[in-house]
């Protein structure tokens, strides 16, 4: 009874033993498999790492552009690729750059139909694979697509293009047919990151743009003022004005760029002025009168292909409207002259007026203020003339030409 006893207690304690190596060799399986994965993500992450440092360093965009897609083709094993950017005015994506072969009427296709990645306009990744009814329309215009993967490329909230993935060979096993899910996670971190590298490196080459025509157009507009020793530093005063009356008024710090950039130009025109005009210290003649009222025109024609001065064209082209409807160049009335116009006429009027000019001697400040406040509702806006005197009477050291 007794060996009996022993004998199912031996039993009972080699079944547990097994039981619990049997835990104990799952417990390894699972750690060997957490181990695995960890190794893959901490060599995709060092991957992903090394591909955004090179990125970084990148300075131009076209350039960036190619790198991002070509990593991306890499990460996900992909035959072909583009980047487009997300469309602003009209319903096509824009094609900046492309990878692989394909036919390119798979290119013109996609261009032409945004609805197959519009997914990815609402930050959505989108795949379409050989059997998928969109799809179809790709494998009429190239047979060997197998798949097709879209990634957005969103800064915060804002998608400002699409990273397009596909799969296309002539069926070799050594190839994939569609995306994994590590595909899918993979590219999706490195699609964030290079997004706002892609728009840190636009922003860069365009602010550097920027600061370049800002000097050469600073350059310009000394030259102009140069050409009439009276009215040497006219723009910059104009501008230091006009911000001031911008503030008064309670315009936004990107209101008061637009003003600045504005009334450092609005005179710009002047170069196609003969310096004769600009500097005779008499009337001028019907015919001269004509010509420098040309100025505003030729003004606004030598800006209109710079983007970021868009709104610093109406300044330009409408800054001698009078409020009254009798100003040049298109005898616009009241409200219908854009406001940055009607702010930078104020403040050129009043340059002009408290500074020495060829045919008379600054006038006094009381003068000059008197002369806007009979202007307001004929050549001037009133509101904004009772705001330019308010501003002169508080601050009466700060609104004299400098």
């Amino acid at each position: 009874m007794s060996s009996l006893y022993m004998g199912k207690n031996r039993h009972f304690e080699q079944a547990a033993m097994q039981l619990r190596i049997e835990q104990l060799e799952q417990q390894n399986e699972e750690l060997l498999a957490i181990n695995r994965m960890l190794r893959k993500k901490v060599k995709e992450i060092s991957f992903l790492h090394g591909v955004l440092t090179d990125l970084i360093k990148t300075y131009d965009f076209e350039g960036t552009v190619e790198a991002i897609l070509d990593m991306a083709m890499k990460i996900t094993n992909s035959e072909a690729g583009f980047i487009a950017l997300a469309p602003r005015v009209c319903d096509r994506l824009e094609v900046i750059a492309a990878r692989g072969q394909f036919e390119p009427a798979v290119k013109e296709y996609l261009q032409n139909n945004t609805c197959l990645v519009r997914g990815c306009f609402s930050s959505r990744v989108v795949e379409f694979t050989s059997n998928h009814a969109a799809f179809k329309p790709l494998r009429q215009r190239d047979a060997f697509l197998r798949s097709l993967m879209a990634v957005p490329l969103q800064v915060n909230s804002l998608v400002i293009g699409v990273l397009i993935l596909m799969h296309r060979h002539h069926g070799q096993d050594t190839h994939r047919i569609e995306y994994t899910d590590t595909d899918r996670s993979s590219v999706l971190s490195f699609a964030g990151q290079a997004a706002l590298i892609l728009d840190n490196t636009r922003m860069k080459i365009e602010y550097g743009r920027r600061d370049v025509y800002l000097k050469s157009i600073s350059a310009l507009t000394s030259a102009i003022d140069a050409k009439d020793t009276y009215t040497r530093n006219h723009s910059r005063n104009v501008a230091r004005y006009a911000v001031a009356l911008g503030e008064g008024l309670g315009l936004s710090s990107e209101e008061l760029t637009h003003i600045h950039f504005g009334a450092i130009l609005h005179d710009i025109g002047k170069i196609g002025v003969p310096e004769f005009i600009l500097n005779k210290p008499g009337r001028l003649s019907p015919d001269e009168f004509q010509t420098i009222k040309e100025h505003p025109t030729i003004g606004a024609h030598i800006l209109a292909p710079i983007d970021f001065l868009k709104e610093a064209l109406n300044v330009v082209l409408y800054h001698h409207e009078r409020y009254d409807g009798s100003g040049y160049p298109k005898g616009l009335k009241g409200e219908a002259i854009p406001y940055t116009a009607r702010l930078v006429s104020i403040a050129d009027a009043w340059d002009a007026m408290t500074s020495q000019r060829a045919y008379r001697g600054a006038l006094p400040l009381e003068t000059a203020v008197r002369e806007l406040e009979q202007g307001a509702g004929g050549q001037f806006d009133p509101v904004m003339v009772n705001v330019f005197t308010g501003i002169i009477k508080s601050k009466p050291e700060v609104m004299i030409s400098g």
